[in-house]
């Protein structure tokens, strides 16, 4: 076990480290993260002691427009799927990482450990490939759903 500030100093260590390896693998690209044009959704990073995550997340605060717009994603579910090759994940009922209930488009890590430093390269490799998809899959078909999402009220 780890007291709250090794916890935080080894969460500071990754994520730098997560950076380095960006820069070392001539990744430029500046992740799109929050800078989505449909409101309530972003992409995340996420690891823990268990798996890691590259996860597009919707999380409106009302269940039922959160779930609206989760059904325009839906729709395109079977392009998406092409577009990410295997182990996209559908979560209509997903539970996020500060334990609120949000819908989740993403790809899973498992056996991986934030806390192992012998398990990070396998991480931030994961991040590279599977955020570059979710990415370019959002730059494919984001307008077309922003602008049929943008009907909801």
């Amino acid at each position: 076990m780890f007291t709250r500030e090794e916890k935080k100093a080894i969460n500071k260590a990754f994520w730098d480290g997560f950076k380095t390896y960006c820069h070392k693998k001539k990744n430029k690209r500046k992740w799109m993260l929050s800078k989505i044009s449909i409101k309530h959704t972003q992409l995340k990073f996420y690891a823990d002691h268990k798996k890691a995550l590259v996860l597009f997340q919707i999380d409106n605060k009302s269940e039922e427009k959160r779930l609206e717009v989760f059904s325009y994603f839906n729709a395109m579910r079977t392009l998406w799927d092409e577009e990410a090759g295997e182990g996209l994940i559908w979560s209509e009922r997903f539970k996020a990482i500060d334990d609120n209930e949000v819908s989740a488009i993403y790809f899973q890590l498992d056996e991986v450990n934030i806390y192992k430093k012998e398990d990070h390269e396998k991480i931030y490799s994961f991040f590279v490939k599977k955020m570059t998809i979710l990415e370019n899959i959002y730059i494919e078909y984001g307008e077309v759903l922003a602008d049929q999402i943008s009907q909801i009220g």
